[in-house]
């Protein structure tokens, strides 16, 4: 704006000079010609002086607006920090008024402080942008689903997810809505089962109108714990956090050890006595070659989102060869289950989450693809997103979560111990010649 207000004023002068020289030319013309080079010279500084003044007014309100927005940054993060400040005391109260020892009723207190739900959201988030709420996920993709004619009554679910016992709760979600999934489990959910497993599950499909109608669900999983460490997890009975996925622990030491060269094999080749593994790894790593990968630049969160293309590049083909379109319609959904559990699941103050990524989502209806925009599906209130949670754990009796005015909801404690850790449910199990283990 400065810059062209600048060469208006010099096309201006130069239009004064041309007019002066032209209207007045007479013997005395010289003379005239140094007046209008005088005037122009005038004019030329005062639009100079104009530029200068409307910078620094641009300046001043510049610095005007960023001062009044860090002013009110500060006041809404003193108005939060009061807040939480107040909630941890009254926390604090209520814990001391059950006869717990004071320090221990602050300790516990500044613990749950730092569990906001939508902070842990927006942690996992941090690495995951397009990471949802895992009822929240299901919810959409139903919605999403129905409007295109596919139900649980009428479609068979696909899920590929990994074999680890934690990636149960999502495949508690997904058979809430579509009944038993058809499931092609692999470590790090590297699919083995081949078109043949594929077509296997295909034909268990309902049938209607003549067609028949499958979901795929494939998603490997990482760990990002609610003290914000990547790759751990807290498991039942277990002192301490173990790995997730434990599988692409290895294949990513495997990878920053030896390269990727190393670790390719020719397609159908694979170790006898480790043979999903094997499989995952030089998946894996012909996929990161073709891409250019510097095997040193990777980590857990860049091996698991290279696992999910890879995986879902592998899928998409086995579709090809095992789906036939004329007779049949589908969907897939592909991404990252992410879980974001209590760092230490005997602390009953801290809730554990779940979240999915979403990563590709489309449909396939009369052999034409469309795109599924799951982040444009409305969310549904808390409230519902409590009711359709509840469904999916409505056979373990501990639903002890909280109710929470969010979209993010808490997996409730005792469904999850229940279902991860067996029949012992809410407690821990103290094993003979063992610790003692805080309930």
């Amino acid at each position: 704006m400065l810059a062209n207000l600048h060469h208006a004023a010099k096309t201006t002068t130069k239009n004064i000079v041309t007019k002066h020289t032209i209207q007045y030319s007479n013997p005395n013309k010289e003379v005239l010609e140094v007046g209008a080079i005088s005037w122009a010279a005038h004019i030329n500084a005062r639009g100079d002086k104009m530029v200068k003044e409307l910078q620094s007014q641009q300046q001043s309100l510049a610095a005007q607006l960023q001062q009044q927005q860090a002013n009110m940054n500060a006041a809404l993060k003193a108005q939060q920090a009061q807040l939480q400040s107040e909630q941890s005391q009254q926390l604090a109260r209520a814990l001391e008024g059950k006869g717990m020892a004071p320090a221990d009723a602050a300790k516990v207190a500044a613990e749950a402080q730092s569990t906001s739900l939508e902070e842990r959201a927006r942690a996992v988030q941090h690495f995951f942008p397009t990471a949802l709420p895992v009822d929240d996920y299901m919810n959409r993709v139903e919605v999403a689903l129905a409007g295109m004619g596919f139900t649980g009554d009428n479609t068979i679910a696909m899920s590929n997810l990994c074999r680890d016992e934690s990636c149960m709760i999502l495949e508690d979600k997904i058979e809430s809505v579509f009944g038993a999934c058809f499931s092609t489990h692999g470590l790090g959910a590297v699919l083995t089962c081949g078109s043949i497993g594929i077509k296997a599950g295909l034909s268990h499909s309902p049938v209607v109108g003549g067609k028949e109608q499958y979901v795929f669900f494939s998603f490997p999983h990482i760990a990002i714990d609610s003290a914000n460490e990547i790759g751990k997890i807290s498991r039942p009975n277990r002192p301490g956090s173990s790995s997730a996925c434990g599988a692409l622990c290895a294949c990513l030491a495997d990878f920053q050890k030896d390269g990727l060269e190393a670790n390719c094999r020719v397609p159908g080749v694979h170790d006898a006595e480790n043979p999903e593994y094997s499989i995952l790894k030089q998946r894996l790593a012909r996929q990161l070659r073709s891409e250019g990968c510097d095997p040193s630049k990777l980590d857990l969160v860049s091996i698991t989102q290279a696992a999910e293309r890879t995986i879902t590049n592998d899928l998409e083909h086995l579709i090809s060869q095992a789906v036939d379109t004329s007779k049949a319609n589908y969907a897939v959904f592909t991404g990252v289950q992410v879980h974001n559990w209590a760092a230490d699941l005997t602390n009953r103050s801290i809730p554990s989450l779940e979240f999915v990524t979403v990563g590709k989502s489309y449909s396939v209806i009369n052999g034409q693809k469309a795109p599924i925009d799951i982040m444009k599906v409305p969310a549904l209130a808390p409230r519902q997103l409590r009711l359709l949670g509840s469904v999916s754990e409505e056979q373990h009796p501990d639903n002890d979560a909280p109710a929470a005015d969010t979209t993010v909801q808490e997996i409730p404690r005792g469904y999850l111990l229940r279902r991860v850790g067996g029949s012992a449910g809410t407690r821990y199990v103290q094993l003979p010649g063992s610790e003692p283990v805080k309930a």
